[in-house]
C-alpha cells in the first residue's frame, strides 16, 4: 500500500477528518478516511497504569460521550502542551484525573489506540507506590468516579463490571504485559 494523497475534509478545533487516496498492492486505488488530532504532540497520549502502596490498581469509571456509556480504563490524557515529555503529561494526568502523585514512572509500551480510525498512539507508564495527594481538578468534558481495586481481585471485578459499563480492553491486555515484566 501507498499513500498518493491526503485530502482534509472538515477540520475542527480538535479534530481533522481526512481522505487517504492509497494504490493497494493490486495496483488499484481506494480512499481510506480517517481522523487526525490538531492539539497533540508525540504520539498523542499517555496512558498510567498506577499501583498503590497497597497492591490497588487504580481505574477509572469514565463517560465516553462517543459511546454515550462508562468505560474502565486506565487514568490517561493527551499529550496537548508545547513542551511537555510524555513522562510530563502522565504525571499531571494522573494528578489531574485521579489525585494520586507518582514519584516513578516506567516506560512501558506505546501502542496504536484506534489503527483503523486514527494514527494516535498511547505510550504507556507504570507507576508503582502512588500516593493520594488531593484532587486537582478535572476537564468540563471528564465525568469521572477513580476506582481502587486490589490486584488479587482484580479478575473479578473485569468478569463483573458495574452496570452500564464497558470495559476499555486495552487494560487486560496492558496488565498481561505487566504481569510477563513482573512489575505486577
Amino acid at each position: 500500500m501507498k499513500i498518493t494523497k491526503k485530502e482534509t475534509i472538515v477540520e475542527g478545533q480538535y479534530l481533522r477528518f481526512v481522505k487517504k487516496h492509497f494504490e493497494a498492492d493490486s495496483g488499484k486505488a481506494g480512499i481510506w478516511e480517517t481522523i487526525e488530532r490538531r492539539n497533540i504532540y508525540h504520539g498523542g497520549a499517555v496512558v498510567i497504569v498506577a499501583l498503590t502502596r497497597n497492591k490497588e490498581l487504580i481505574l477509572e469509571r469514565n463517560w465516553r460521550a462517543p459511546l454515550e456509556s462508562f468505560v474502565i480504563q486506565f487514568p490517561a490524557g493527551l499529550t496537548d502542551r508545547a513542551g511537555e515529555s510524555e513522562e510530563e503529561a502522565a504525571r499531571r494526568e494522573l494528578l489531574e484525573e485521579t489525585g494520586y502523585k507518582a514519584e516513578r514512572l516506567i516506560p512501558v509500551i506505546s501502542v496504536p489506540l484506534c489503527p483503523a480510525l486514527t494514527p494516535t498512539r498511547g505510550a504507556h507508564f507504570f507507576a508503582p507506590d502512588v500516593n493520594f495527594s488531593g484532587k486537582e481538578g478535572r476537564d468540563i468534558a471528564e465525568e469521572i468516579e477513580v476506582l481502587r481495586v486490589p490486584v488479587d481481585k482484580l479478575d473479578d471485578f473485569l468478569l463483573n463490571l458495574p452496570p452500564h459499563t464497558e470495559l476499555d480492553l486495552r487494560v487486560p491486555g496492558i496488565l498481561w504485559i505487566l504481569k510477563g515484566q513482573g512489575l505486577i
